[in-house]
């Protein structure tokens, strides 16, 4: 082998030593500026694997964040890390980012008080919600504001808006071969609002609800305001609803 193949090699030994010994902390200084909002503190390890014991999103406590980045993974031309965030809410899952600007999340699970989980959304916050969150997201797929796949499930138990309590649900999230995204989603038990229904987002990035309340009487004060914008049925009352997804993301 050539003297000069030998000093390349060294050097790009090198070079991959201290980048995957970089530490986080000094990573941070270059990459804040492109994380609006977010702000971590008590960086410790490298970027390849570290924590930071303090995350801060809009000024919001949301805990400590674990990560461990997968070198390998870049082979397939995506960046790949675990991380566990343990706080208000708690998450595992494996996230990637591909040279084609698709984030996506793998194996996620995620729990929290929706109380808790409000304080990060407080345009969704119009009525004060309560109750437990747990969902378990298979897959999910971003490119910019666009959701090109998402499959898992999600369960809100002991829910309260208002002060009113709606009881438990149980929702489903897929996407068609179409490319439709679609949430169905159905209340459990007997002794809260009875109601099942779905959301969908199809490629025309329209939003469609359909929902169905056998016995909109729980609503006490907005019983009467539900009637009246939806249809009656042998069934119950039905609500549907049809509109823009950029409607949405006004308020997001």
């Amino acid at each position: 082998m050539r003297p000069t193949h030998l000093v390349a090699i060294a050097i790009a030994t090198y070079l991959l030593f201290l980048v995957t010994r970089f530490p986080a902390q000094f990573a941070y200084v270059f990459l804040q500026d492109r994380l609006p909002g977010l702000t971590l503190g008590e960086l410790d390890g490298t970027v390849w694997q570290g924590t930071a014991r303090s995350v801060v999103y809009n000024g919001i406590y949301a805990g400590s964040l674990d990560w461990n980045t997968r070198p390998l993974r870049m082979l397939l031309g995506e960046l790949n890390s675990a991380i566990r965030l343990q706080g208000p809410i708690d998450s595992n899952a494996d996230i990637g980012y591909s040279l084609t600007d698709i984030l996506t999340i793998r194996n996620a699970t995620v729990k929290a008080r929706l109380a808790d989980f409000g304080q990060f959304l407080p345009q969704l916050s119009i009525i004060a919600m309560e109750g437990d969150l747990s969902a378990r997201i298979e897959s999910l797929e971003l490119q910019e504001e666009n959701l090109l796949d998402i499959r898992g499930s999600v369960a809100i138990d002991n829910l309260f808006a208002g002060g009113l309590r709606l009881g438990d649900f149980t929702a489903e999230m897929s996407t068609d071969d179409d490319g439709t995204r679609k949430l169905v989603f159905a209340s459990v038990g007997n002794d809260g609002l009875d109601v099942q229904g779905e959301l969908l987002l199809n490629q025309q990035e329209q939003i469609v609800l359909d929902l169905l309340v056998r016995n909109p009487e729980h609503l006490g004060e907005l019983a009467g305001l539900f009637r009246r914008f939806s249809s009656e049925e042998p069934d119950g009352n039905r609500f549907r609803w049809t509109g823009e997804s950029s409607d949405l993301k006004k308020y997001l």
